[in-house]
């Protein structure tokens, strides 16, 4: 995935920042002096620091998902982890590495997202936007004296780069969908009352995978209305064992009457 990131950024500055790879290099090694010493022509070097977990977009959601055995699977959704690179630009006259410089900085800042057109390896169909973030303020590399003395170098004009990458870890559980609860309550000197919690899913004649959304579910003797979700699901928490007639309700569709036994393998509705 790193390395898929490092082509993409390297596909930016070439296609959408138009540097010629015959006059201009974009390498990835460490700008130490041995490395420095060896450069023949005009170098970007985008230089990986430091990668740690962004806490601001850390989601702590589970994504839903079933399939036509009516078996959910609840899957974590991705980490998000910011990749921070130091930008620097070398060239034997200052002011060739000044222009070439502020040519970066504007390629980067044009592009606060990374595109599909850009992407590359792993990185193409990413679940979340891959956001960048050019010369923040608040970036973690502010002591800059002490980090080119480490690599025994000269300070130099630099770039803080962070892009924000999605890290999936698999973590998914699958199972039959719970589709009934049933609950048993007893009053004082009264007989055991038992009620039943219900869920089902309201899907498209033929293909039951695809729900339909915003309709409503009407479950007729008990007097109770549910509003089907994103995914098609509705759900009643407290209905009477026995018979009941469900009603659906769809804008610029007739009512359709289904007949539903509680407790029931399934409450699935077709439309």
């Amino acid at each position: 995935m790193i390395s898929d990131l490092g082509e993409t950024i390297k596909q930016l500055l070439t296609k959408k920042g138009l540097l010629d790879s015959a006059e201009v290099d974009i390498k990835f090694e460490t700008p130490n002096r041995e490395w420095s010493a060896s450069i023949s022509k005009p170098t970007v070097n985008i230089y990986l620091y430091d990668i740690r977990e962004n806490h601001q977009l850390r989601g702590t959601e589970w994504a839903i998902t079933k399939d036509e055995n009516g078996r959910a699977t609840r899957k974590k959704n991705p980490s998000r982890i910011d990749i921070s690179y130091l930008v620097t630009v070398w060239a034997s006259d200052p002011a060739d590495e000044h222009r070439l410089l502020w040519h970066v900085l504007r390629t980067l800042f044009r592009y606060p997202e990374l595109t599909d057109e850009l992407l590359t390896g792993q990185l193409v169909g990413s679940p979340c936007p891959i956001k960048a973030a050019t010369a923040q303020p608040d970036g973690l590399f502010n002591n800059p004296a002490d980090f080119w003395s480490s690599l025994d170098n000269e300070i130099k004009p630099s770039i803080n780069y962070v892009v924000t990458l999605p890290l999936d870890t698999d973590v998914e559980f699958t199972a039959p969908e719970v589709r009934t609860k049933v609950l048993e309550f007893t009053p004082p000197d009264t007989d055991a009352e038992r009620m039943v919690q219900i869920t089902g899913m309201l899907y498209k004649a033929g293909k039951p995978t695809q729900g339909i959304p915003e309709a409503r579910v009407v479950a007729k003797e008990a007097g109770m209305t549910a509003t089907t979700d994103e995914q098609g699901r509705y759900s009643f928490p407290r209905l009477a064992m026995g018979e009941h007639t469900f009603q659906v309700l769809v804008s610029g569709k007739k009512v359709k009457e289904t007949p539903v036994t509680i407790p029931s393998t399934s409450y699935d509705l077709e439309l």
